[in-house]
Parts: C-alpha cells; sequence; structure tokens
C-alpha cells in the first residue's frame, strides 16, 4: 500500500505541471499547432473527429521475466515467456463527439524451445465526448470509453507440453467502462506539455474451460471460471520539446480481483491435482517513450513498458513501437 500511495503521489505531481491535447488543437496565438501521437500506453484523449479515419500499428515485444509473490517481492522465472505481438487500431470519426474504433491484435509466443501463437481476442469501443477540450480554459475535456473484448482467442484445450505459447485469449466478454480526462498547457516557443488521466473498469463474463486452459488446469479439468473484474488506472504526460520532438511516459496501476473456479479440476502431467484460478493482483509499471513527428499526419512513437513493483501479478519488460497516420 505504501507502493501505490508513492506512485500516486509522485505521478501526480509530475502532471500537475502541465494538460494534455489532442492534434487538432490550435496554440492560443495562432502560431503553431503541436504534432502528437499520444503516450504509448493511454487511449486518446478526444475523439476522432467526423470524417476522420486514424490507424495506429503497434507492435508490442513483452518478455515474462518472473512473478511478484503475496508480498510484493520479485521471483524469477527458469524459462523467459517471450511474445511477439501486433496491434492495429483503426478509428472512425462518426460524428463531432463520436468515434468506433476496432483493435484486431496477433501472437507469437515461444518459451524453453516452445512455440505458438494465433489471433488474439477482440476489443470493439465506442467514445462519446462529453466535453470538449477546448471549452475551458482550464477545466480538462472528460469522455466517456464503452469497450467490449470478444473472445476471439486459444483459451482452452490447450498442449500440455506447449508452456502456455498456444494461448491467444482468455474466453471471457470482457465489458469495460472508461473516463479519459486532458487538456494542455503551452510553454515557451513550441513546447507543451499534455497529460491524460484515465480510469477503466472492466467486468468479465464467467467462462467454461476443458483441460489446459488460460487459467490452469490439467487433463480432465471440466468448469467454470469467474474471472476477476480489473480497474487500471493511466496518468500520462507528453513534454514536446518542438513541433517534431516529443518525449513521453506512462505510469500504469492495474488491481484485479480474485479469479475463481467451480467444476473438476484435473491433474498435471506429473499427476498432482491441477489449480485453476488466481488470488487478486496489484501491478505497477511505467513505459517511457520518445516520438518523432513528421507532420500533422504521421508520427512514430517508440520506446519501453516494464514493471516496477507487484502483487500476485507479472514481472515483464517490453519494447513497444507506434506508427500512427491520420487521414
Amino acid at each position: 500500500m505504501r507502493k501505490l500511495l508513492f506512485f500516486l503521489l509522485s505521478s501526480s505531481f509530475l502532471c500537475a505541471t502541465g494538460m494534455d491535447l489532442f492534434k487538432s488543437t490550435a496554440h492560443p496565438n495562432g502560431a503553431f499547432s503541436p504534432w502528437l501521437t499520444g503516450p504509448l500506453i493511454a487511449p486518446f484523449g478526444a475523439v476522432v473527429p467526423y470524417g476522420n479515419f486514424e490507424v495506429e500499428s503497434y507492435i508490442f515485444c513483452p518478455t515474462d521475466i518472473g512473478t511478484y509473490n503475496s508480498n510484493w517481492n520479485s521471483v524469477p522465472y527458469n524459462n523467459n515467456y517471450f511474445s511477439f505481438n501486433p496491434q492495429f487500431f483503426f478509428y472512425f470519426g462518426l460524428t463531432s463527439w463520436f468515434d468506433l474504433n476496432v483493435v484486431p491484435q496477433f501472437f507469437y509466443n515461444t518459451s524453453g524451445g516452445q512455440n505458438g501463437g494465433g489471433v488474439g481476442d477482440l476489443p470493439i469501443a465506442l467514445d462519446f465526448q462529453l466535453l470538449d477540450p477546448n471549452a475551458t480554459p482550464y477545466f480538462p475535456g472528460i469522455k466517456f470509453i464503452v469497450r467490449e473484448t470478444f473472445p476471439t482467442g486459444a483459451f482452452q484445450n490447450l498442449s500440455s507440453s506447449k508452456l502456455l505459447t498456444d494461448q491467444t485469449g482468455y474466453g471471457t466478454f470482457g465489458s469495460a467502462f472508461g473516463l479519459v480526462l486532458y487538456k494542455v498547457y503551452y510553454l515557451i516557443g513550441h513546447c507543451c506539455l499534455s497529460t491524460t488521466y484515465t480510469g477503466i473498469y472492466t467486468i468479465n463474463s464467467p467462462v467454461h474451460v476443458h483441460n489446459y486452459n488460460a487459467y490452469g488446469g490439467g487433463s480432465g479439468t471440466n468448469g467454470r471460471v469467474l474471472p476477476g473484474n480489473s480497474f487500471q488506472g493511466i496518468i500520462s504526460f507528453e513534454l514536446a520539446l518542438s513541433q517534431n520532438w516529443v518525449l513521453a511516459l506512462d505510469n500504469v496501476y492495474t488491481h484485479t480481483d480474485q479469479t475463481q473456479f467451480y467444476g473438476t479440476l484435473g491433474t498435471t502431467s506429473t499427476g498432482a491435482t491441477a489449480s485453476v484460478g488466481f488470488p487478486s493482483s496489484e501491478q505497477i509499471s511505467f513505459a517511457p517513450a520518445i516520438e518523432y513527428n513528421f507532420s500533422s499526419h504521421f508520427g512514430i512513437i517508440a520506446g519501453c513498458w516494464l514493471t516496477a513493483w507487484g502483487r500476485n501479478s507479472t514481472q515483464f519488460i517490453s519494447g513497444a513501437i507506434n506508427f500512427d497516420y491520420t487521414y
């Protein structure tokens, strides 16, 4: 808890010095409009305007290097788990206050000499602009997010020898609701500091599982999993040093409730009784990045995403790059 309070207070202090900006917002004196791709993890601070189309091509390369136990201590893995995870964000501006976005994603996983992959789960979201970022001089804009994740990835009847490399999804319908607060402050010349405050709560539907699955299990596992609901809070900012060069940082806190199982546990390959489900967990991570924007329509951001603390959660480090194009 002390680490969580430190994270929230330090992140709030860093972000209190500035506010966020969407690409179309102009400088108060009309001198220039800064070019921003947005940070690596946080969602857009405002809807994509009517008639506009935006594509973000992300590539994440996470490596799971261990876990955090119930005492927030790191426990390293014997075999690291590596993923290659392309994600494509398609945004369609439907009105001046409403857009649609679809995020197909794919996985290639490898661990301990085993490999596998395929199509991941599919998020589809609707964004509603409740308050325009430019409506008032100081108060941030407000965007409301409704997102449904469809279970299109592989999550059950997995191979006993693949070390979960053939898992690409979780089998649950995830219904998420979120708020994004965002504004901008201009500093000197072409410098500005933008911040985004995001809170998203996800409700996961029950899922029936068989044999080895994303939640554990073994041969003969047959039952009902109740995945824990989750909350994710993100404090992000971008510091534009010039029209082209921008520094970015995401500060991410995630809490997930306990995942429960009802049914037949089954057995592992050693004959032991399998386990299914997870205790409640927490994770604190950071994603520093640098972006270069060629124009108001095209930019690239690259950086890393890594965990700092956790409880009953994965310890990872991930490279990330995003190519952002607006039409």
